[in-house]
């Protein structure tokens, strides 16, 4: 009974599913890249478009974007991380959640609470079923396009919320009117 314990525990440490993180830390290191002008301001990111999510206290999601997320960390968070790229690496990888109140000192971009409806189907569907259900094939080869037909106005973030944490990203072309999914990976090409 003495080696089969160790043994058993071996099993259990290495069957056990680790979940792979939403960014790679190069992915992380690219997002904390900022640059400014002589005057302070910040040139635009490449990756200033990329819709990032993060948690809140009250059970809400905040998107957001790589910029605000910068000037939350300078005004709020540089003395709990020791660099904005750590501060990226716990909001984006769900390790950390934001305090509401900072919200309050400056116009962020919007929260919300997840749709019941749209949670409860995810949650029984399972990613595999809930992708194929929210997208189509796109004109664009080898893309998908986010199936808003079947999509209500208040359900709309929280399939892309959805999208988010499985590592796919969801880009918005406003002068056709169409979203694109597209693996994580392929966003950081």
């Amino acid at each position: 009974m003495n080696k089969i314990l160790p043994l058993l525990l071996f099993c259990f440490l290495f069957s056990c599913e680790r979940k792979k993180p939403n960014f790679s830390e190069k992915m992380i290191e690219k997002l904390s890249i900022m640059e400014e002008y002589e005057d302070g301001q910040l040139l635009p990111s490449i990756y200033v478009g990329l819709d990032l999510y993060g948690l809140i206290k009250n059970n809400e999601v905040y998107e957001t974007n790589n910029h605000e997320l910068f000037f939350l960390y300078q005004g709020y968070y540089f003395k709990k991380f020791e660099s904005f790229e750590s501060f990226l690496n716990a909001i984006l990888n769900k390790d950390f959640v934001l305090d509401k109140q900072l919200f309050k000192k400056r116009i962020y971009l919007p929260s919300f609470k997840l749709n019941p409806i749209i949670e409860k189907e995810y949650t029984s569907l399972g990613f595999d079923k809930f992708l194929k259900k929210y997208s189509k094939p796109s004109i664009r080869k080898n893309e998908l396009e986010l199936n808003k037909s079947i999509i209500k106005a208040a359900e709309y973030s929280t399939v892309k919320y959805f999208l988010f944490i499985n590592r796919y990203d969801v880009s918005v072309d406003c002068y056709i009117g169409k979203d694109y999914i597209r693996k994580r990976e392929d966003s950081f090409k």
